[in-house]
This record gives structure tokens, C-alpha cells and sequence, in this order.
């Protein structure tokens, strides 16, 4: 399942503590091994999954990622995203 929020101050904080992962446009399947929160800091791509079907992720979007699915992942501008892996 993905769900995607906008954080509030305080939750924007604690995300730029995150480390940074950055994806040129591209396509490529993602086995969500861990599940996965993450921020989207610029760019734009699609997430696809059997679960949640398409969802489009932009800058300022808090995403969550449940493990056990395969996500494909379409970028469509360059993504700089803060993120962690959890339990």
C-alpha cells in the first residue's frame, strides 16, 4: 500500500535528518524488501503497485511505501528525496 501526505513543521524537521537518494528519468521495478517513508524535495514520477494502482508523487509529498510489493517506478523529472527504511 502507498499512501502520501504533506507533513506538517515539526515532521519536516525529523525529514531532512533522512538521508538523500537522487534518480535521473528512468523506469525500473523496486522489491520494497523494508517499508519506506519518504519526502519528496523536486521532481516528479509514478509509483505503480497491484495494491494501490498509480499513484503520482511531487515535491512536498510525504509518501509511505508498505513492504511485500513490487513497486514500479516511473521518473518523470529528475527526484531528490529524503528517506528512511522502518519496520
Amino acid at each position: 500500500m502507498i499512501t502520501v501526505e504533506k507533513p506538517n513543521a515539526k515532521k519536516l524537521e525529523e525529514i531532512k535528518k533522512w538521508a538523500i537518494w537522487e534518480k535521473e528519468p528512468c523506469s525500473f521495478d523496486h522489491d520494497q524488501v523494508k517499508s519506506e517513508a519518504f519526502y519528496i524535495v523536486e521532481g516528479r514520477a509514478i509509483l505503480t503497485t497491484t495494491e494501490s494502482g498509480v499513484t503520482e508523487i511531487t515535491p512536498g509529498d510525504l509518501v509511505t511505501v508498505q513492504h511485500g510489493q513490487i513497486v514500479q517506478w516511473e521518473v518523470l523529472e529528475t527526484v531528490t528525496k529524503h528517506f528512511v527504511f522502518f519496520e
